[in-house]
């Protein structure tokens, strides 16, 4: 019997991880060992230190395969891991059967597919070294081909704090690869999520731009404003909000002496991007919402009449509901200041981490 333990951060890792868990264990036994039997023990930690070094992290996971009796461990960790100020994608303890894996690193969609792709032939690598078997070119073009857009490098180098060699998967650029970082942690954070938080916001504004749209005011300043109002009046809305948020929900994470610049930079870059993201779903929604109302309730030929235009056709309508849209979205944010406070900011990476640090520092002072 050979035992894997797959040590996954709640979330995303976990979700994926289950549902290949049966194809991993096929694949095992095709590329790795046909003749033994596989079993996979996933256990969910988040595998947060003080800071975010991976040799912290690699003291934890040798404590699970000291207590579980592993033959191999794979750590699929939330955290975003660097190599000379290069984002990590895959780090292998060479001088132990273990590895670490860091979901962000893998962008905006870690999908199913690949992730199956880097787990197998991670442990295949793990497995040739293991067995002094030097030949995973193979491996190593697999694990470079899932990434078409950044380049992916592989080093080898010693680490002198914890006594280790390392095989990395690196990405080759520190731009790209902060992009792919911010990106992949802001999937992590699921926009969707925070847009239902929201939901309250939604029938503010809804309720209140309904209310306004029967009224002749609105039809006259949307028919009257130039494209490019629109279009500032949406910009300066959406962003007020988003500022709104960050500030009344606490959301924005300060350097704190110690602490990582870089990843300070990069919770606040993706606590930003989540929301906007979020804001433009929000936004669109209630676009849509209005548009159906406009159609709904205001006859063309009435509205002709009162706001003294020759033909009101489908572009009043739009824009009707575009500045509808911008408008109440100013309502919305006051409203948003007073959602659940920690429902929003449980969406946010620098928040969760923040909670970790605080669970691991109540756990170490019971201790």
């Amino acid at each position: 019997m050979i035992r894997v333990g797959l040590i996954v951060a709640p979330g995303t890792a976990n979700n994926i991880v289950n549902k290949i868990e049966n194809e991993l264990v096929e694949d095992f036994k095709k590329q790795i060992s046909a003749a033994d039997e596989w079993e996979i023990d996933i256990i969910v930690d988040p595998l947060t230190g003080e800071t975010e070094f991976t040799n912290q992290i690699y003291s934890k996971t040798d404590e699970y395969l000291r207590e579980n009796d592993w033959n191999f461990l794979i750590s699929i960790t939330d955290l975003p891991l660097f190599y000379k100020d290069k984002a990590v994608v895959i780090d292998i303890d060479s001088s132990d059967c273990a590895a670490m894996m860091s979901i962000p690193a893998f962008g905006w969609r870690p999908l199913k597919k690949r992730m199956k792709t880097a787990i197998i032939n991670t442990l295949v690598i793990i497995n040739k070294m293991n067995n002094n078997d030097t030949d995973i070119e193979e491996e190593c073009r697999e694990l470079k081909n899932m990434f078409t857009l950044s380049k992916l490098k592989h080093t080898e180098d010693y680490f002198e704090d914890s006594k280790t060699e390392h095989l990395l998967f690196h990405m080759n650029s520190k731009i790209r690869g902060t992009v792919r970082l911010v990106s992949g942690m802001t999937f992590a954070n699921n926009p969707y999520n925070m847009m239902q938080s929201l939901s309250g916001v939604t029938a503010i504004a809804f309720a209140t731009g309904a209310f306004g749209i029967i009224f002749s005011t609105m039809w006259n300043l949307s028919y009257l404003f130039p494209t490019w109002r629109l279009v500032a009046i949406s910009v300066l809305s959406i962003f007020g909000m988003l500022f709104w948020i960050i500030i009344s929900h606490d959301l924005w994470e300060q350097f704190k002496e110690g602490e990582s610049k870089k990843l300070t930079s990069l919770y606040n870059s993706t606590t930003l991007l989540t929301l906007f993201i979020s804001l433009l779903f929000y936004y669109l929604l209630l676009y849509l919402l209005f548009l159906s109302a406009a159609v709904t309730l205001l006859p063309p030929d009435f509205v002709a009449k009162t706001i003294q235009a020759e033909h009101i056709g489908v572009r009043f309508y739009l824009e009707l509901a575009w500045f509808a849209a911008s408008l109440t979205t100013v309502a919305g944010a006051i409203g948003a200041g007073f959602q659940d406070k920690q429902v929003i900011q449980e969406s946010t990476y620098g928040y969760r981490q923040r909670m970790r640090y605080q669970k691991n520092e109540e756990e170490n002072g019971e201790s």
